[in-house]
């Protein structure tokens, strides 16, 4: 494993939790912060969006 795949490892093994822990106390934030975390947590898949369709899902077909 090369040490830019280790520090995204590390990376994502300390950062899920406190994610997450932002993700209870949402409701704290102001809009502009609680989009972002959002985005984040949509991107990073630690919440539940449903089954996607489109560009979205990925390994599409063009």
């Amino acid at each position: 494993m090369t040490s830019i795949h280790q520090a995204e490892k590390t990376y994502r093994t300390w950062s899920s939790p406190i994610l997450l822990e932002l993700k209870a106390r949402e409701h704290q934030l102001d809009s502009v912060a609680r989009q972002a975390l959002q985005n984040i947590l949509l991107e990073r898949r630690l919440i539940n969006s449903g089954n996607p369709s489109g560009p979205d899902r990925r390994h599409t077909t063009p």
